[in-house]
């Protein structure tokens, strides 16, 4: 029998961590290797942890590897063989969506030098799986490994509990952890009122459950069968004793009002209530403290935990108030010590699918603060209770069985490009380009001409038709009138053959193996319907040859709660089942935040999407603007449409706080605190917003884009650019009256000013002028 390679991404590992989820880790290890599981173990810790990997791997005698995942610094970018990775400081949606990056990228460079996982097991909390889900249902790693969540408690469950703001920042840490385990191989519960509970909480269907395996971990590695012996003391001077953390879902108030309650009603109780944990927010504590009534000050105490913590234990009532748990290893651990249990039946951990009975191994409350004083009178003065019994489940990685690879169509559907023109006819050669150079073999090219009227742009298309005449795969639809965003593209799928339909602005581009990635997974995986690129901006043609980005469009896929308060579903570049189209088509009434609209309708309806990880569709950008208070307004305007357009009943999933995200701060400032990505001329309404900008780039003269061209060549001789470049560096910098394309405040390259120069001088001589021009427009 082959070994089991598995391993456990976490930030938490008992003893090294404190944190229950690192206990579970170290106890599901150390009894796998106690039954002598043919199991290999590796343990990868993310760099905020100060752990040395030697120090782990001795504790476990050498049978665990231990890594440590190093993140890049904010601002760097990197690459691997499938494309080139945006910085992590570009995931706006929140942090951890680029450290499940860093995660992603660390697992898939070891399984490049041939170390394969199993199984890669993933925490709920932070959501760290995502990145790497997306990698495998893309099909460019991990296809032989089984990709799990196991179920302690996400911040997404805990925010539910616990006091929040209106942050975006919330919705985009709830929205990562939902599509992590929704898009898992494998999902893991503890019981199986845990499990159900966050199908119920994420919105999932029943089908969801069919991945989702129910199994009882080792909660304590000592044996339950030997309690310790209880220490004897008084029901009237033992102590109530709080052991868990001060947090808001963990109730440290409900624990205080209750021993003030019992203090105050049973004056011949003498003991004392003890705080033994760890306090992580100083003002909760402040406020918990303030609930003791000053002559009660003396029998209240506050303490670290430390070594007296189980004599503690022993030798009082525990109390365990939360009112969330997915599993309390203190619960467990005290029972087994011999103590006195007193725990909130409201909470799932202790509900009627625990092993814990009321009467025989606690005393339940249900969740009141009466309630509570009359279990912890019972606690007290009633008789010693019964060690709780478990039986601990195998988990499922001994009894792993290989996935088998997807399977695929062996004849590739058509994919139908649509590119949408309005006046930008000088880059259709940037968005036709990189559709010649994908690597898909079966693409039709629909040019989408939305109206336009300029002289160039006519010439342009009759060129177009002239070439789609001569042969197949291109076609050039003329609208004669402006439709606007969403009506030109509700005009291309009506042209459109293909049975998966991807988006194309004239200045945008793709590279050349997103369409062969994106139709091979949703080939392979029925349940998507569409993916969505990772975008990157760009000023030039040079930059866009060497992936030289100035901006990058990140974007989560189906997130009902974030799309109502932020476009980031995705790009309205994606690759779409045609079907998608043709029951949803984009809504022609809306004069902005079309593309908006239509994905915010597919995530609320239940779409789901893939996201690739590498940046996959390029778009020209533009100089940045500062919107004005009439913009502003405008924007809240559009924002109002579109919410009216939402179907209801919301998606079960929905946090319905999203809907007051939009926040007095957002009001004065929506692209700071609302709008969490740099904005694109790609509709008529964000040319309202950005007039100053979709202006900037479409007077962009062509000279550029030639001498463009003509530098990237000259780059290639490496001994004639330099004399070249040495020839000129002598020039004067130009004036700020000529700077021409360049960003207000940069100075422009040095190419830009010598054809300028060279320009002026030619319109001087305007015979010579308007034949060089004519060139120029048929070389390109």
């Amino acid at each position: 029998m082959s070994m089991t390679r598995v391993c456990l991404v976490t930030d938490e590992l008992y003893p090294f961590t404190p944190g229950g989820i690192g206990r579970v880790a170290h106890n599901l290890i150390m009894d796998s290797q106690r039954h002598g599981a043919n199991v290999e173990f590796h343990v990868l810790f993310p760099p905020t942890v100060s752990v040395q990997t030697a120090q782990v791997e001795l504790f476990f005698g050498g049978r665990v590897k231990a890594h440590l995942c190093d993140f890049r610094e904010p601002q760097q970018t990197t690459a691997d063989a499938h494309g080139f990775y945006p910085p992590t400081e570009a995931f706006r949606d929140s942090r951890w969506h680029g450290e499940s990056l860093e995660v992603m990228r660390y697992l898939k460079a070891r399984e490049a030098e041939g170390l394969r996982f199993d199984v890669i097991e993933f925490a709920d909390f932070r959501g760290w799986a995502f990145a790497a889900l997306q990698e495998k249902h893309l099909g460019l790693a991990f296809t032989q490994t089984t990709l799990s969540v196991r179920l302690h408690s996400s911040y997404g469950t805990l925010m539910h509990h616990e006091p929040n703001t209106l942050e975006v920042e919330n919705l985009g840490r709830y929205e990562i952890e939902r599509k992590s385990l929704l898009d898992a191989d494998l999902v893991v519960g503890h019981l199986p009122c845990i499990a159900e509970f966050n199908r119920r909480f994420y919105g999932f269907d029943d089908a969801w459950m069919r991945k989702v395996r129910v199994e009882f971990p080792p909660v304590v590695m000592e044996s339950p069968a030997e309690p310790s012996r209880p220490f004897d003391v008084p029901a009237a001077q033992r102590n109530l004793v709080f052991v868990t953390k001060i947090q808001h879902f963990k109730q440290p108030d409900v624990f205080v009002r209750g021993a003030v309650l019992l203090m105050r009603t049973w004056p011949e109780y003498q003991g004392k209530a003890i705080l033994a944990c760890h306090a992580f927010d100083s003002d909760f504590l402040a406020e918990v403290k303030a609930l003791i009534p000053s002559d009660l000050t003396d029998r209240f105490v506050f303490i670290k935990p430390g070594p007296d913590r189980e004599a503690h234990m022993r030798a009082g009532v525990v109390v365990i108030t939360s009112s969330y748990e997915s599993l309390n290893l203190t619960a467990y651990e005290a029972s087994v010590a011999g103590t006195r249990l007193v725990l909130n039946s409201a909470c799932l951990a202790f509900g009627d699918d625990s092993p814990f009975v009321d009467g025989v191994h606690c005393h339940k409350y249900d969740g009141s603060l009466d309630a509570l004083v009359v279990a912890m009178r019972k606690a007290l003065e009633g008789p010693e209770l019964a060690p709780v019994r478990w039986t601990v489940d195998r988990p499922y990685w001994e009894r792993h069985v290989r996935e088998a690879p997807p399977t695929r169509s062996p004849q590739p559907p058509l994919v139908s490009v649509v590119i949408i023109n309005q006046d930008q006819g000088i880059f259709l050669p940037i968005a036709l380009q990189g559709v010649a150079a994908s690597t898909y073999p079966e693409v039709e090219v629909v040019v989408v001409d939305d109206g336009s009227t300029s002289a160039f742009d006519m010439q342009v298309l009759q060129r177009l038709e002239r070439s789609a005449a001569e042969g197949e795969g291109l076609r050039v639809v003329r609208s004669p009138v402006r439709r606007g965003f969403a009506g030109a593209r509700n005009l291309g799928v009506r042209a459109a053959r293909g049975a998966y339909v991807v988006f194309l602005e004239s200045d945008d581009s793709l590279s050349p193996d997103f369409i062969q990635h994106a139709v091979s997974a949703l080939e392979a995986r029925q349940e998507f319907s569409g993916v969505v690129p990772t975008g990157g901006r760009f000023h030039s043609s040079e930059e866009l040859a060497n992936r030289q980005f100035k901006g990058f469009m990140t974007y989560l896929g189906d997130c009902p709660t974030y799309a109502l308060a932020a476009n980031q579903v995705s790009a309205p570049t994606a690759l779409l089942r045609r079907t998608v189209l043709e029951q949803h088509a984009y809504n022609e009434t809306l004069s902005g935040y079309a593309d908006w609209d239509f994905f915010l309708r597919l995530a609320q309806g239940g779409h789901r999407f893939l996201v690739t990880n590498q940046v996959h569709f390029f778009s020209r950008r533009g100089h940045a603007i500062t919107p004005s208070a009439s913009q502003q307004r405008q924007h809240f305007r559009w924002l109002v449409r579109l919410f009216e357009g939402v179907p209801a009943p919301l998606h079960p999933s929905t946090r319905l706080f999203a809907l007051l995200a939009h926040s007095r701060e957002a009001m004065v400032d929506p692209y700071g605190a609302l709008d969490t990505q740099e904005r694109r001329p790609s509709s008529a309404a964000s040319a309202a917003l950005e007039s100053a900008q979709s202006l900037a780039e479409a007077v962009r003269p062509l000279r550029y884009d030639v001498v463009d061209l003509m530098n990237a060549a000259l780059k290639r001789l490496p001994l004639v650019h330099p004399l070249l470049k040495q020839a000129v560096a002598g020039k004067p910098v130009p004036t700020s009256g000529e700077t021409g394309g360049a960003s207000p405040g940069e100075a422009p390259p040095l190419r830009y000013v010598l054809v300028d120069r060279a320009n002026t001088l030619f319109k001087r001589m305007p015979v010579i002028h308007r034949a060089i021009r004519s060139t120029v427009s048929r070389l390109t």
